[in-house]
């Protein structure tokens, strides 16, 4: 069976749905099988499998793959693979792998692999990271293949050296603070 929403929005809110393909749609919260949007804005969207296209989500909730083109999502939680093909989101957690082309992230937890071409993240943790042609703030993973020109903003010199002074500015906050504070007890 497959529902097909033709209707405003405001009576398809709150619904749960077998198949919903949707253009046009701004709907608050949707729970469905099978996510297709298209031009659309959805607020929360708990899903098996979404497929959303120039649209925009607040949060994808999926036990299966999550596809975004040319979308934006505020976060992304997925069973299985997640793909950003022009696309951005804030906090991606996957179960499965990670595809970024042309697009980016601000967090990615990935229990799988993750591949970025021709985009970046902000943070990326995973089994395994290929990044080529983009860039990357920090990146963690047991298996990482970095393509020769991707910047990587905290390598580790940098993770070192950043280290080394939060250690000492937490010990000199550590340390003003007791010494207004009234000093250290002297019995």
């Amino acid at each position: 069976m497959s529902d097909d929403i033709i209707t405003p929005a405001s009576e398809a809110d709150d619904d749960r749905f077998e198949d919903l393909m949707g253009e046009d749609l701004v709907i608050s919260k949707i729970e469905a099988d099978n996510l297709a949007l298209s031009t659309s804005a959805v607020g929360t969207a708990t899903v098996v499998d979404a497929s959303i296209t120039g649209s925009a989500a607040g949060a994808v909730l999926a036990s299966g793959d999550v596809s975004l083109s040319m979308a934006g999502a505020g976060a992304v939680g997925a069973q299985g693979d997640v793909s950003l093909e022009r696309s951005g989101s804030g906090m991606i957690l996957a179960a499965g792998n990670v595809s970024i082309t042309q697009g980016g992230a601000e967090t990615i937890v990935s229990a799988g692999s993750v591949s970025i071409d021709s985009g970046g993240a902000g943070i990326v943790v995973a089994r395994e990271v290929a990044i080529k042609d983009g860039w990357v703030g920090v990146v963690a993973g047991s298996n990482v293949e970095i393509a020769e020109g991707v910047e990587i903003m905290f390598g580790t010199r940098e993770a070192i050296f950043l280290g080394a002074a939060f250690g000492a500015v937490f010990g000199l906050v550590v340390g003003l603070f007791a010494l207004f504070r009234g000093g250290y007890d002297e019995e």
